[in-house]
Parts: structure tokens; C-alpha cells; sequence
């Protein structure tokens, strides 16, 4: 009871006397003598999370092939309540290709009141990747003047996207494209190299021995593609594995 009236008196005494500023520079000298163990049970800032996030992706992303990285963080719910971390946060994601997009990242505080949760970001990944040059029609074969290199947001094309024009050089486009489009995997597929009623050379092989001969092609096909053929000389048909441009190989 005397502690009580001692402290409502000293209040008193306290408020009467100082200023305003004079009060909040008193407590923080009061404050300052409470032990530390007390002041980790603060709860952490869900704003320094946010911050660590955002130099983590800006970070993860910064290769020679990216020219330009956008990174925006998810709003946190500020009803959370989380124990304030004494150590750097552990952040990881998935995103072994670098593409970019809606993503989470897996949040970590390894102290000793763990917690962990996954925030949500926005990653737009600007780099160069191959777009069509000019208008494409279904069934035209790619060659150098039809591609060419333009920068694009790579978080916007979950189909995939090519970085080396060279890799998709003489492939057949699957659909119409329009110039400025980005090329994709999907839309490509490997050229025709044997048409129906060409010419074809046939090699026939019998364990280690090879035979060469002439054939005309009874079906289209690409590399890996089983077609029909007629041997010229025997006029018999057969079905060979195209293995090259004109060059069907047939396992007796």
C-alpha cells in the first residue's frame, strides 16, 4: 500500500512538473534499464520483413542475361503477430529458371522463437529473348530474318521463351504469328525433312552391315519419325526411322 501512494504521489509529482518533452525523455531513461530479455518479447516489424524480401529477390535476380528487375512485395496482414527476430531471416523460393512472376517466399526466422510464413511478391524480369520479326505463317520454316532479339517481361510468359535464335533456326512454326510476338517451344516444332513423293536414300542395315539404295517416300516426316517408303528397285514398301534430310534408315 505505501508503494502504491508512493507511486501515484511520484505521478503526480511527475506530471506537475515536467513538460511534455521533459516527461517522454524521463521514461526513456527509465526504460532504458529494462533488461533486454524483456524487450525481444516486442513483436517484429512486418515492415523490416518486407524490406529483407524485396533485397532478396532484387538480389536472386541480378544475372548477366536480366537487364531489369521489378519487385513488388505483398501487403502483410498487420494483425500478425510475430516474435521479433534477433537474426538475419532465412529466404528461399522457387524459381530455378529465373523467370520471374507471382511467387512466394518462404520466410524464416531460425532464433529462438522460431516462426515462419511465406510472403507473397511480384517479380517482372525485363531480358531479351526471341520474337518474330515479321507476320508467320503455319508450316513456315524459320530462318535468320524471321527472328530477332527485342526485351520482354519473362513473369508474363509462363509457356516459356527463347533466348538463343540460333537453337530454333530452320524449325516449322505449329500457328500463325504476329511480327513482335515471342517464340516459344511450344510453338515450334522440328521441320519436315522427308514430304511424300521425294526422292529419299534408304539404308538398310543388318547387324553390321549396310546397304544403300533408292526410295520414294509415301508419308511426311521429321527426325525420329517412322515413314513409309517404296524401294525403287524392289518395288516393295517398308517403314524406316528418318534419321537426316532425304535419309531414311530401315532395321532389317
Amino acid at each position: 500500500m505505501r508503494l502504491c501512494r508512493f507511486l501515484h504521489k511520484f505521478s503526480t509529482l511527475f506530471a506537475a512538473a515536467f513538460s511534455t518533452e521533459g516527461r517522454r525523455t524521463l521514461w526513456a531513461l527509465v526504460l532504458g534499464a529494462i533488461p533486454l530479455a524483456a524487450l525481444s518479447q516486442a513483436p517484429q516489424d512486418l515492415t523490416l520483413v518486407r524490406t529483407q524480401v524485396t533485397d532478396y529477390l532484387q538480389q536472386y535476380y541480378q544475372t548477366a542475361d536480366i537487364e531489369r528487375v521489378e519487385v513488388t512485395v505483398g501487403r502483410l496482414d498487420p494483425r500478425l503477430r510475430l516474435a521479433a527476430c534477433p537474426s538475419p531471416l532465412e529466404l528461399s523460393h522457387k524459381d530455378a529458371e529465373r523467370r520471374g512472376g507471382n511467387l512466394t517466399v518462404h520466410t524464416r526466422c531460425p532464433g529462438p522463437t522460431p516462426w515462419a510464413l511465406y510472403v507473397p511478391a511480384e517479380v517482372a524480369v525485363y531480358r531479351q529473348i526471341a520474337v518474330t520479326s515479321r507476320s508467320l505463317g503455319r508450316g513456315h520454316r524459320l530462318n535468320a530474318g524471321d527472328v530477332t532479339l527485342a526485351v520482354r517481361n519473362t513473369g508474363q510468359l509462363r509457356q516459356g521463351f527463347v533466348t538463343q535464335p540460333d537453337a530454333i533456326i530452320g524449325m516449322e512454326v505449329r500457328r500463325p504469328l504476329q511480327a513482335g510476338d515471342p517464340l516459344r517451344l511450344s510453338q515450334l516444332e522440328a521441320a519436315t525433312v522427308v514430304r511424300r513423293g521425294d526422292q529419299v536414300r534408304l539404308k538398310a542395315k543388318t547387324g553390321s552391315i549396310t546397304v544403300d539404295t533408292k526410295g520414294t517416300a509415301l508419308s511426311d516426316g521429321r527426325v525420329g519419325d517412322q515413314v513409309r517408303v517404296r524401294n525403287d528397285r524392289s518395288e516393295r514398301v517398308i517403314r524406316g526411322r528418318v534419321i537426316g534430310p532425304g535419309t531414311v534408315e530401315v532395321i532389317l
